[in-house]
């Protein structure tokens, strides 16, 4: 029988203890007070989020991905993202396609700009495995990255490095709910950690495989 690999990433922080609910107004800085926010979407844009600007988000699925695979995020987040399927990659935002191999399960790559709109997502699972036993959720996974979980967890769920036991946890629906309830660029503070000043104009490309391996 084929185990589900156990990878994990040093030194990735467990944050279920910094966990605040809802979002109150920082009236010093005027900045949103949202660890979890911060820790796995803002601090890669100087404290600023990053998403869609529009929703519904268009997504092409390729043949690669199924509709309810990636709708289960509007599910999560109680409608905050919503997604519209396209029928070619050129309307679309996120674009699901295949890689060969048998490396790793997916990756995503996302471009975005410093004002916090994404630009492009692309997906690509490796076709022979995608599926299997090693990898958990692949799709659903990968699809929480593209419209702005970036980063892993270490709580056991599908958005840890190895997709964990495969559930969608609370910190994970938390964060891209937030997320959608904030304008791109919204300014994020968490209480344990601080941030630098905007980076000049320009495009930020991300790159997130899974599963993460040492």
């Amino acid at each position: 029988m084929t185990r589900r690999p156990s990878w994990r990433v040093a030194g990735v922080l467990a944050l279920s203890a910094l966990w605040l609910l809802g979002c109150g107004k920082d009236h010093g800085t005027g900045s949103t007070k949202n660890a979890p926010l911060f820790e796995f979407n803002a601090q890669h844009n100087g404290g600023r989020t990053v998403r869609w600007r529009s929703l519904p988000v268009r997504v092409f699925l390729g043949g690669a991905a199924r509709p309810d695979e990636v709708n289960i995020w509007t599910a999560a987040t109680d409608g905050a993202v919503t997604f519209a399927f396209v029928g070619s990659a050129g309307a679309a935002n996120v674009r699901y396609g295949f890689r060969s191999g048998t490396d790793i399960c997916g990756v995503t790559f996302v471009e975005f700009t410093d004002d916090g709109d994404f630009t492009s997502a692309e997906v690509q699972v490796s076709q022979s495995i995608y599926r299997g036993p090693q990898c958990q959720r692949t799709v659903t996974h990968e699809a929480a990255h593209s419209i702005g979980f970036l980063g892993h967890t270490e709580d056991g769920g599908l958005m840890d490095p190895d997709g964990g036991n495969g559930a969608i946890t609370s910190l994970d629906a938390g964060v891209l709910r937030d997320l959608y309830h904030l304008p791109p660029g919204t300014s994020v503070s968490a209480e344990t950690k601080r941030f630098g000043l905007r980076r000049p104009g320009g495009k930020n490309v991300m790159t997130f495989v899974y599963p993460v391996r040492r």
